[in-house]
């Protein structure tokens, strides 16, 4: 790749600024939801407010699997001998999307003991440790990416592939997520396929916002390389509004393909419309980040917190959970434990923005770590892994 004559990369290490603000924004709305989600009082969640919330809420999960799928191809493409070479990075690469899987699950064990939850746990606790969350979607979804360009070596077939899959995946997600189908699979199977097996974001149709998110950016590399960016972009915003159009026209006619058709959960129309949304704030960031980049004072206006926020979006995302719905370590020392359900509006926005201040420090605290210390990060995570999977596997209690 190569540099543009309108947009720079940030760190000089192939990071487009537009990228790390839009992930950055996706960040704040997952935690500005997930506290007011958490916190408010239940007289206030059912207000009409509330319900227009949860609907540009419901944009921030596809959000944070678009920008991996686009984060994805950035990092593909600077670096394609390695991709498609089995040597040690290709098994590293694949081994760091199997610890997303391994975490998404650690994030929801009953006990920090393998023995007391077998003999302990609920229907409703091994319910929550089977559901596939935004960690298991993205682990699973670039280990067949990583697979896929590995088998195939060479650029079209995989992008025919990807588009392949991401349209199947769209579109079976009304069938696969049937009690007909479902009922076929292994219960601990259901989550990844169906929402009502416990599960936020099961694979169907979630690893769709990634696909489609690694589909756009190879698009969108391949235009910078032409310095065609801006036309790219002019074409995205002018696609994602159409994208919207067609959901709602499909939606609106009088018949469905499907029997088992849910509007808000496994409908391809409403993919559709979040997808468009998803173009539009693209493409919108981008000509944000085009009209102010020479500004003398731009820090201020693209602030450097905020596409930190977006560069540590992983970090952040597990950090927050484990601040605000706690974990095995801290199950009574958590923000949910002590006020949920049970702060008002302005409570939950003061908590909120403690909680931004919070992540950002955390955030700038890794990203310094990762350029100076490596090494120490590297000892640090392995102890952590260490004193969770050894009490795990060998505590009785």
């Amino acid at each position: 790749m190569t540099k543009t004559a309108s947009h720079t990369w940030s760190e000089g290490k192939g990071r487009y600024v537009f990228l790390d603000l839009y992930r950055g924004l996706i960040v704040l709305l997952m935690l500005e939801g997930h506290v007011l989600r958490e916190l408010l009082t239940p007289e206030l969640r059912v207000s009409e407010w509330f319900r227009i919330h949860e609907i540009f809420h419901g944009v921030t999960a596809p959000g944070f699997l678009f920008g991996s799928g686009f984060a994805f191809a950035i990092a593909t493409q600077r670096k394609w001998e390695q991709a498609i070479t089995f040597n040690k990075r290709f098994l590293r690469r694949c081994w760091r999307a199997i610890l997303l899987i391994f975490t998404g699950y650690a994030l929801h064990v009953p006990y920090l003991s393998l023995q007391k939850s077998l003999a302990l746990a609920t229907q409703s606790e091994w319910d929550a440790f089977f559901a596939f969350d935004v960690l298991q979607c993205i682990g699973v979804s670039l280990l067949i990416l990583r697979i896929l360009l590995f088998i195939l070596k060479k650029e079209k077939p995989f992008l025919i592939t990807i588009v392949i899959l991401f349209l199947s995946i769209v579109y079976l997600t009304p069938i696969v997520s049937s009690e007909n189908f479902t009922n076929q699979l292994p219960p601990f199977l259901v989550p990844a396929f169906h929402i009502k097996g416990k599960s936020y974001f099961p694979f169907f149709p979630f690893a769709a916002y990634l696909l489609g998110g690694t589909i756009v950016s190879w698009m969108f590399l391949r235009a910078a390389q032409n310095l065609r960016e801006s036309v790219f972009i002019q074409n995205l915003f002018f696609t994602g509004i159409a994208l919207i159009l067609l959901g709602w026209g499909l939606d609106a006619l009088p018949y469905s393909t499907y029997s088992n058709y849910d509007f808000w959960h496994t409908s391809p129309n409403y993919f559709w419309i979040r997808f468009g949304i998803l173009f539009l704030m693209m493409s919108a960031l981008w000509y944000f980040e085009d009209a102010f980049l020479r500004q003398p004072h731009r820090s201020w206006v693209m602030p450097r917190w905020l596409t930190t926020l977006g560069m540590q979006s992983l970090f952040v995302y597990i950090a927050h959970l484990i601040i605000l719905y706690g974990w095995v370590y801290n199950t009574s020392f958590n923000m949910s434990y002590y006020w949920k359900d049970s702060l008002t509006l302005g409570a939950s926005c003061i908590v909120t923005l403690f909680l931004i201040a919070l992540m950002s420090a955390g955030a700038f605290a890794w990203r310094y770590l990762q350029k100076h210390h490596i090494t120490y990060l590297r000892g640090l995570l392995f102890y952590f892994g260490f004193i969770t999977v050894w009490p795990f596997l060998f505590s009785p209690n």
